[in-house]
């Protein structure tokens, strides 16, 4: 864990951790389970630390998870047909997202929406952040979505940032749903549905020669 993610951490980890403790003082046994709770939920917010070499042309995963969705969409901010891969992040997930590139974040929007589970289709207009960077090989669009049970995101960068590729840029609450979107025809994907994924690890698309 570290300082930030400890930042996120805390507004969960003391309301389980005190009534925990009383409890045990009290003798109640069911003490524990708050206890345990507290526990999970730094397990929750860990942050490991990781250390790549990107290759130049090549799009890494922003998260931990499935990957749900391969598909052609409109995107406004990228012009036209872009590539949206999908990456679900379960509980016992990282929920540090990192950027898929190298860029600057030059664009961003939070968006209101609902809370719908994140896996589930309807998830598609969740409660969200998106953010437009100028990457090496040209622009990109990172979404963030919220899943139902804290329905937060907390970003560590801000317009006018540059980041490195795998470098981290924030983290969502408990349960979510990040989409990398690309310009389709600059783009093949690497990755299909019920792959599995590792922020700043797994190549998920590569910039076409040519």
């Amino acid at each position: 864990m570290t300082r930030r993610t400890w930042d996120v951490a805390k507004r969960y980890f003391f309301p389980a951790l005190v009534p925990g403790l009383v409890l045990l003082a009290l003798g109640k046994r069911v003490g524990f389970a708050f206890v345990a709770l507290a526990g999970a939920i730094l397990y929750f917010f860990r942050d490991p630390e990781r250390s790549s070499e990107p290759e130049p042309g090549t799009v890494y995963s922003a998260a931990d998870g499935l990957v749900t969705d391969v598909e052609e969409v409109e995107e406004a901010w990228l012009g036209g047909k872009a590539l949206r891969i999908s990456v679900f992040l379960s509980l016992h997930n990282v929920h540090v997202n990192r950027s898929p590139m190298k860029g600057k974040a030059v664009k961003f929007e939070e968006i209101r929406g609902g809370y719908a589970p994140a896996l589930f289709e309807d998830s598609g207009g969740n409660y969200r952040h998106k953010t437009l960077f100028d990457g090496e090989g040209g622009r990109f669009v990172l979404v963030q979505k919220a899943g139902m049970i804290a329905r937060r995101i907390t970003p560590w960068i801000e317009v006018g940032d540059e980041v490195e590729a795998g470098e981290r840029i924030g983290v969502i609450h408990f349960g979510s749903r990040t989409d990398i979107l690309l310009p389709a025809d600059e783009y093949e994907p690497l990755v299909e549905p019920k792959d599995k994924a590792k922020a700043g690890f797994t190549p998920v698309a590569r910039r076409r020669r040519g």
